[in-house]
Parts: C-alpha cells; structure tokens; sequence
C-alpha cells in the first residue's frame, strides 16, 4: 500500500509539472529535440516506477569532462585555487595492536547517503569482518576503471593528452597511484595483484563493464581475492571552472585527500554483499579519522553497485582530484595503505 501510495504521488506531481510545462514550452514541446524526447521518457518512466532511466547499467561512465589542466602549477604569489589544510599528527601504530569498531563510532564518523536506502550504520559498524588476508595467493586486485584519470601537472609530472585531467601514460595517470598502493601492500606481506588495463578506452562509455570482466578474470584464477580497490581521481570543480584541490599536510608533506564510494543494490542491479562492503568501509573511515584525522572525506553511498558485487571487500578508492598533483596523491594514497594494513592486522584478518 505504501509503495502504491508513493507511485500515486508521483504521478499527481507529473501530471502539475507537465502542465506547468505546456504551460511555459507551447507548442515548443511537439519539436523538441530527440535529446528532450528521452528526458522526458526519462521523466515519465520514474513517474510510473520510481525507477531513473540510464543507456548504461553503470551511469558513471558519462561524467562530464573537466577543464584542461594548467601545464605547471602557479608560482607562489599567483591566484591559487582554495585549499582545505589538515595537520596530521604524528602517529604511529603499535606492531599487531588490536582495534575494536563498537556501533556508537559511527556517530564520529561523516557518510553521505546519496539514495533512499538508510542503512543501520552502527550495527554495520561492529559487525564482525568475515575477509580473509592469509596465505601466499593474492588476496587484493587493484584496478582501475578510469585509468587515464590524471592531475594537475607539475614540475616533473607534465603529460600530453588531447582530453582534460586525462593521458594514457601509466607514468602520469591514476594508475601510478595504484602501483603505489600495490607496493605499499606487498611490502606489508599481503599478495597483490595490480592490473594496470586502461578500460575507459578506446571509450568512457562501458568502462564499468570492460573493468567486470577484468575482474571476473582475476577473480576466477585466484578465488582468494578478499578485496577489489578500484582507484580513481575525482573531479571537483568550481563554479568559476577552477579546479578545486582538497589538501592535508602528512607529517609536514602536502597530501590530497581521499574519499570512499560505496554502493547497493538500490538502482536495481544485482549486489548481495553491499552490506558487508560498507561495513568494511565504515571502519576504514573510522580508522583514517583514528590515525590521520582529515584524510578522508565524507564517504559516499550511492544506489549503483559499481562492481562492487564481485567482493565483499569491494572499494572505490578516490584519490584527490583533479585539482591535486601527482605528489599529493601519492602521498594520500600511502597514507591509505597504512591504514588499510593496521585494520587487517588489527582485526586479525591475517590468522
């Protein structure tokens, strides 16, 4: 009855907002573009499901492409676009020492629900992890689904690249963060595979599904994979096109930020372990905010799954923007590693 009242809802809501619109549009409406056409499909299908509309089961794949990038960064003086500076402490871990995730952290910690779906954050807090990181087979796949993400150049770090904040040189895009983040784990003991596939070519569109199957691959040969991390570069921009940078500063080195996207079953895709996905993400933000408050930025859940079905250890790991350099990221991403190791071995997940 509630679901029937929600879909009545909509429809009264469609039926003033279409009058509205012939109202304002006229006789606009019957010559509009084909691109209008399936907006308003768009529009009358959630009217009648609840459901939106996408030509791509992964609607990420069409995000809107930022404004080229600088070729240095402004010498000190120059307008610079705003930063948000966090001083870390210094802080090192105990070897092995224990961490428990009792429910009431959830309430230090900031998650942006970005669906319908209010999940019980405390209870998914101290559920207990099932992931398994012993052994000498692979336990974690690093891959990239936009693997041309770059950053702001620098000295150093220049690339040529006919798109905005993108190259295909493994070198000087996201992907060189991804090797960091299999080094860093490797050198802790815990076997890593680093797939370094550009899936966002020779198109954007689709590179979810291009990444599925090189996940599916992997997953199939070593079914030891606990964990996917999916690295990406986000884009922020600001309303004067400026790229935006979000940045720390790592025991006295300038970092980026990071941010957890985590998804569901929501959009309708099939996604059995979402829970136990952000559950294992709400104590790696809990844990960045214990031992590097200011690394990560509010982590996001979305209704799409974005491949996060294929484990239950499964993250999208963004990496600064692209208002960042590779210097920031870099060390952003180490930092991650850090830990991402102290919940593994403080949880005991390695026997």
């Amino acid at each position: 009855m509630e679901k029937r009242g929600k879909q009545v809802n909509r429809v009264c809501l469609g039926v003033v907002l279409l009058a509205l619109l012939l109202r304002l549009g006229g006789s606009s409406l019957a010559t509009a573009s084909q691109g209008h056409e399936s907006q308003l499909a768009s529009f009358f299908l959630y009217l009648q499901t609840g459901l939106i509309a996408s030509p791509d089961p992964e609607p990420e794949d069409s995000q809107p492409q930022p404004r080229k990038a600088p070729a240095v960064l402004p010498d000190a003086g120059e307008s610079q676009v705003p930063t948000k500076v966090f001083d870390f402490p210094t802080w090192t871990p105990e070897a092995h020492e224990r961490l428990s995730f009792p429910g009431e952290l959830a309430q230090s910690i900031e998650v942006k629900i970005c669906g319908d779906y209010q999940p019980d954050l405390p209870a998914l807090m101290e559920k207990p992890v099932e992931l398994d990181f012993s052994g000498t087979e692979p336990r974690i796949l690093v891959l990239h689904t936009h693997a041309s993400e770059s950053y702001t150049q620098s000295p150093g770090w220049e690339y040529t690249s006919g798109t905005p904040y993108r190259c295909q040189d493994e070198e000087r895009s996201v992907v060189k963060v991804g090797t960091l983040v299999a080094q860093r784990l490797e050198e802790a003991g815990i076997p890593v595979i680093h797939d370094k596939t550009f899936h966002d070519q020779p198109s954007y569109n689709h590179s979810y599904s291009r990444a599925m199957e090189t996940i599916s691959y992997w997953m199939e040969k070593y079914p030891t994979i606990q964990m996917v991390i999916d690295v990406h570069r986000d884009a922020v921009e600001l309303e004067n096109h400026e790229q935006y940078a979000t940045s720390a500063i790592v025991n006295g080195t300038q970092s980026a930020q990071v941010m957890l996207v985590i998804g569901s079953d929501e959009g309708g895709l099939y996604h059995p372990t979402w829970e136990k996905n952000l559950s294992w993400a709400l104590k790696l933000q809990a844990q960045m905010d214990r031992q590097f408050p200011g690394l990560a930025r509010p982590l996001l859940f979305y209704p799409q799954r974005y491949n996060q079905h294929a484990a239950p250890g499964s993250i999208v790991l963004e990496v600064g923007t692209t208002g960042d350099t590779m210097e920031k990221a870099l060390t952003a991403a180490d930092a991650f590693c850090q830990v991402l190791i102290q919940v593994i071995d403080g949880l005991n997940l390695r026997g």
